[in-house]
């Protein structure tokens, strides 16, 4: 173990976990389960009952987690659970088809890039995209997610879009037919230009009707022609339902287990 592991810091979040998986425990039920000295861990509960995580029941002598504990996750929201779900699986396509892949998801009015598997690829243009934030009304993932999110989603975020444009019923009329030619075609892509030389692939990641999240495939801006697509989109499809198979069993697992 590295110098950096607090042993002590280790053991409190050994026994929420233990304690997560009952209502009430008494101190020699959890030095029974723990091997633990009874001492030790009535520190540790002392500790985080002080805190406010760990309640205890004097007349009975049970201890037992409190609502506070659920602050723990809450910084760990839907989107990092879909980032978390994908990049196993982003990985592994990579892997086999060679071509980089990157994970985009929603924030606020525009895209940001979660996870890239830039770094397993060897046909990679840049080192990483992660934390790049796209436009959602040029990019192609952007536009991907924009298309195939729910309706009142995407009226919020073009409203969000278009806040500071000069005209904007000329802008919003102006990506409404870029989303209807995405829609239509089942992907959208962005070709090179003067910014920049490379050019993605993109389709949504959804879940029932609703777009999710977007993954995309970024190459040469040379290499992106209609035979490179329609190679591409297949692995790139499949791809997009897998992940959102895995991330609608894993949230279905999630909930059971709350239940």
């Amino acid at each position: 173990m590295e110098d950096t592991h607090i042993r002590a810091v280790a053991r409190a979040f050994s026994v929420l976990r233990l304690m997560n998986t009952a209502q009430r425990w008494t101190l020699h039920e959890l030095h029974q389960k723990m091997a633990l000295p009874k001492t030790t861990l009535f520190r540790i509960l002392s500790t985080l009952q002080a805190e406010g995580y760990v309640q205890v029941d004097v007349a009975r002598g049970q201890y037992a987690l409190t609502r506070k504990v659920r602050e723990l996750s809450d910084g760990y929201t839907e989107k990092a659970e879909i980032i978390a779900v994908a990049a196993p699986i982003a990985i592994r396509v990579t892997r086999e088809i060679k071509w980089p892949l990157a994970i985009g998801v929603r924030e606020h009015d525009g895209l940001v890039v979660g996870f890239s598997t830039m770094p397993y690829s060897p046909v990679a243009v840049h080192t990483t995209t992660v934390g790049h934030r796209l436009s959602l009304d040029n990019s192609a993932m952007g536009l991907a997610y924009l298309a195939w999110c729910s309706p009142q989603e995407r009226s919020i975020v073009m409203d969000l879009v278009h806040a500071s444009a000069t005209n904007p019923d000329v802008a919003r009329a102006l990506l409404e037919s870029k989303i209807a030619k995405v829609v239509t075609q089942g992907w959208a892509v962005r070709q090179p230009s003067m910014a920049s030389d490379s050019a993605t692939l993109a389709v949504p990641i959804c879940l029932g009707n609703a777009a999710i999240a977007a993954v995309g495939i970024t190459t040469y801006g040379k290499l992106m022609t209609r035979s490179t697509i329609e190679r591409l989109l297949p692995s790139l499809l499949e791809t997009a339902d897998e992940i959102s198979a895995s991330f609608y069993h894993r949230d279905g697992d999630a909930i059971s287990r709350a239940n």
